[in-house]
Order: C-alpha cells, then structure tokens, then sequence
C-alpha cells in the first residue's frame, strides 16, 4: 500500500503532490482519485488543469493566490510538464528555482498535483520534493510535500490487482484465470484493464470467470491480422497497413480489440527494442518484456520488426495510444476515430 492509499482513506493530504513512475495507469488511476478528493467535479472556479507545454508556472501562480470561491481550496493539476526532468539542482539549492519559490508563497488554501509520465532522479526539484535536498529560501518542508512513485507490477501484486479489478464489478476470477491473463497479455495494466471489462461483460451472470473464458476472449483473428498490419507499417507499406485494417472494419471485427490489439502489438515491440543489441538470449528476453507463453516463439520475429522502429517512434506511439484511450473512456472519444488517429501516427514519419 502507497501512503497515498492512506490519505485518500483519511482525507488528510499533503499540500503538494508528485506522481511519477514507469505504470501510467496507476499514476493517471491516482491522479484521478486526488482529483475528486480535492476538487468539486467539473469546477473551473477552484480547479486548473493544465497538460504538456501549456503548463505555465506564472498562469499557475497567478490562480493559485486567489481564494477559493466558496469551496475549501483550490487545486492545480500539471500534468506531463517535463518540469522534473532537467537539472535545477543548484537554482533550487541556492534558493532561486522559481518553481519552489511559487509554491513556498501559495496560500494554504492552495494544493498543486503534479503528473509526470518521467522524472529525472537527479533533478534537483525531485530531489527538494523527495526532502533529499533543501533550498536557502523556502521554507517547504516534505510535510507539505509528497512523491509516489508507480512502478510496474508485476507476481502477486499483480495478481492481487487482477482479483481486485473484477471485485469492483462484483465478478470473481479463477486464481489460475488471474494467472493466465498477464501471462497471455503482459503487465501492463492498461491492456489488461481493457481486457478485463470485456470479460466482465462476458461472464454476467456467471459465478466467475475461468480460463476458458480469457481463452475465448484474447485470441482470434484480430490479433493476426493486426500483427500484419504492424509489419506494413515497420516497412512503410501504407496501403498494405490501411487495406488490412479495412478489411476488418467490412467485417465487422470489434473496433475494441482492434485497438487493443495495436496497443498490445506496439507496447511489446517497444519493451523488445531495449534489449536490442544487449547480448540476452531471446527467449529470456521474451520472458522479462512479459510476453505471453503462447507467442514467445515469435520474440525474434518481433525483434526484427522492432529494430525497424526508432526507439523514440516506439515510446511516442505506446504514450499516444494511452493518451487516446483515455480520451475514449473520459470525453467519449470514438473508439473508430482513435484507432484511426492512432494509425495514422503510426504511419506519420
């Protein structure tokens, strides 16, 4: 358990909160969570949510001096600003960072959150956030401040959260069946929480959901085809690519798994690629990017697609996919529309 767990069941928080860490579901699942906590809703009046570049600290001072209108604080949410990634180490030693020097003159009345997809550990704001390093001028202290770092799950712990997921929808999983998922699908929590709503909707009624039913769900044609559709994208095959996903729309596969199935497809390649060149056996390799048993055989067959891939085109494609599912389950995104946009990157160059 996270001491985030802990405030969230107490409703005692920290002023200022960094969420970082290589599981993006769980920093995004969180910062929702905190969100709701500290904000009333949908209220512009008291809450500024900010992502990316628009991020900007003096529009954030600006907001955060302001009283709340009748509420009991205001909230700033900054999400993936990069504004823990470079250095300021000695900027926010000698007391001139003037990220912390806002935040040490925000009232009391005021909590910041701030998500970032990566952090650099030696940044000298992460290192003020996590209290390994003090500045000369504020008077911060780590009681206002608080790091959660996400990182992969992954054995029991995953397991558990496969278990707790389908509770929440008052299924049951098989403990063999919560085994059986991560090892078809991989750990990444975002596919696997996809995965598990449709099995949800495909066990209703039942008592539990058993592995004949993850065996029902995760295979198919889908998933062959979208392994073609990603090797024509690998070898700049436009048409090849955009004729394999039409032929699945005319036959009136599910959009759903389409994506899924892309998401998937890359996340793997996009693992595989950092253990290109490393010396590791494949099949060791397949093991550590949790490739599923059944389609371990085709770890090298992946690795030749990966290696056609920049390992920055890989990393953009697997956050821009997340950022578009997203989109889909909280603004009602098109689930046909993000596929397509998300193709469309793909092929972009």
């Amino acid at each position: 358990m996270y001491q985030l767990d802990k405030e969230l069941q107490l409703n005692k928080f920290h002023r200022f909160h960094l969420l970082c860490g290589e599981e993006l579901y769980l920093v995004r699942a969180y910062r929702r969570a905190l969100v709701q906590k500290l904000s009333a809703g949908e209220d512009d009046m008291n809450c500024l949510i900010r992502y990316g570049e628009e991020a900007d600290m003096e529009e954030m001072a600006d907001f955060g001096m302001l009283s709340p209108f009748m509420a009991e604080r205001r909230l700033i949410v900054i999400i993936d600003s990069a504004w823990f990634s470079g250095g300021e180490r000695e900027s926010v030693k000698s007391g001139n960072d003037r990220l912390i020097e806002l935040l040490g003159n925000l009232p009391e009345t005021t909590s910041v959150i701030f998500a970032e997809r990566s952090v650099n550990k030696k940044n000298g704001r992460y290192a003020f956030f996590s209290g390994k390093l003090k500045s000369e001028s504020s008077e911060l202290t780590t009681k206002n401040m608080l790091v959660t770092e996400f990182k992969k799950l992954s054995g029991i712990d995953l397991i558990n959260w496969i278990a707790g997921y389908a509770a929440r929808s008052d299924t049951k999983i098989t403990k063999k069946a919560a085994h059986m998922l991560p090892e078809r699908l991989g750990n990444d929590m975002f596919i696997l929480s996809q995965e598990l709503d449709k099995l949800i909707g495909y066990c209703a009624g039942k008592k539990q959901i058993r592995e004949e039913d993850i065996e029902a769900i995760t295979g198919g044609v889908v998933s062959t085809r979208v392994y073609e559709m990603v090797d024509a994208v690998s070898a700049g095959n436009t048409d090849r690519a955009l004729q394999l996903y039409q032929n699945l729309i005319y036959n009136k596969e599910s959009v759903d798994e389409i994506m899924r199935s892309l998401g998937r497809q890359f996340d793997t390649l996009y693992r595989l690629k950092s253990f290109e060149g490393s010396g590791i056996p494949m099949d060791d390799i397949a093991k550590r990017v949790g490739m599923p048993d059944a389609i371990r055989w085709k770890a090298g067959s992946f690795m030749k697609t990966a290696a056609k891939f920049r390992y920055e085109k890989l990393e953009n494609l697997v956050n821009y996919w997340a950022e578009l599912d997203e989109q889909v389950k909280t603004i009602g995104l098109n689930r046909q529309v993000a596929t397509e946009l998300f193709l469309i990157q793909a092929l972009t160059n």
